[in-house]
């Protein structure tokens, strides 16, 4: 393999248009090599108007191309473990959308394909990419705040209940704790250093499509810390993330979703205030040239499938304390 990856995208939904095919483009160490859809026409026209050096019809077709490398899939959440397996089965690397998978089981099958073919898999949680993140992080870590005793993360904001939107259908892996949910999940972990112990989640359905549109949690952390999450589908845009320790706080205005701008990360102790500035960043940018880093050194992804497959144990404790309507273990 030479210093670039040829990359494969299974399907043409919106984000990869949006954010991956540009990231793809702009990435130091990444070439797009082919793109596929159940429909030839929508393939073809994509790799006309975006760049694509070859267009398939059907995700199969795709993963026999011996040029391919990886593979971005940013299919349904249904879809996402079969064709994982299948493209880790064709010995091509996965960076897969998130959530990972439908449940946890479903998730570390996964993983144990891509092990098995000795390939990349990784959940393309592109927030965990922008240097916001790892600089809160080191804030944290440096004991500014004291011990961390709690966490609030929000993500929300309005989505059209179109019908034909995978989000808006059950079988296929809709809701918001599955779409935004992850999120708040999986940045609570990442404050915290360690896994829930248990959760606690109620969840309002959508009167037509019966999924959940706005969901509640409460992770308990070892030691009595907890996290509140909020996530919803018809709520005022929020992407918001507070810590609070013993000495201090950190508050994230755009925890998950700086794009195109500047941003500050907010620390107070007692009456003193310091917003740190974090120059724009295109974190898409940053987890493609990483993964595609990954490929080429041969060497373990910056967030290996065992941190996926704790996040869907989370997601699954969450839905099963919605189902039961008492805390579940994680």
């Amino acid at each position: 393999m030479n210093g670039k990856i040829n990359w494969g995208i299974l399907g043409t939904a919106g984000i990869a248009e949006r954010a991956l095919v540009p990231a793809i483009r702009q990435s130091r160490n990444g070439v797009l090599h082919a793109i596929a859809s159940r429909d030839a026409k929508a393939a073809r026209s994509w790799a006309g108007r975006l760049g694509f050096k070859k267009a398939y019809e059907g995700y199969g077709a795709l993963l026999e191309d011996p040029e391919v490398d990886a593979v971005y899939i940013p299919l349904p959440n249904n879809l996402h473990a079969e064709w994982s397996i299948r493209a880790a089965g064709a010995g091509k690397h996965v960076l897969c959308e998130k959530p990972m998978a439908m449940n946890a089981g479903e998730a570390r099958e996964m993983a144990a394909a891509a092990e098995k073919a000795g390939t990349r898999l990784e959940e393309a949680f592109m927030y965990k990419f922008h240097p916001q993140t790892s600089e809160a992080l080191a804030v944290v870590a440096s004991g500014r705040l004291g011990a961390v005793r709690s966490v609030h993360a929000s993500f929300t904001f309005s989505l059209e209940s179109d019908a034909g939107d995978y989000r808006w259908a059950p079988e296929t892996g809709g809701g918001a704790l599955y779409d935004v949910g992850c999120y708040t999940i999986s940045i609570s972990r990442l404050v915290f250093g360690e896994e829930p112990e248990s959760a606690y989640a109620a969840s309002r359905l959508h009167h037509k499509h019966r999924v959940d549109v706005s969901s509640h949690m409460a992770l308990e952390f070892p030691g009595g810390r907890f996290a509140l999450c909020d996530c919803a589908f018809d709520s005022q845009f929020q992407s918001r993330l507070m810590a609070v320790g013993e000495k201090g706080a950190l508050h994230l205005d755009w925890a998950f979703s700086a794009k195109a701008f500047d941003v500050k990360i907010h620390v107070i102790e007692g009456r003193e205030h310091e917003h740190i500035l974090i120059p724009r960043a295109n974190m898409y940018t940053l987890m493609v040239e990483d993964f595609g880093g990954a490929v080429l050194e041969d060497r373990e992804v910056l967030y290996p499938p065992s941190d996926a497959v704790a996040n869907m144990r989370v997601i699954d404790a969450c839905f099963e304390s919605v189902r039961t309507g008492r805390p579940a273990a994680v």
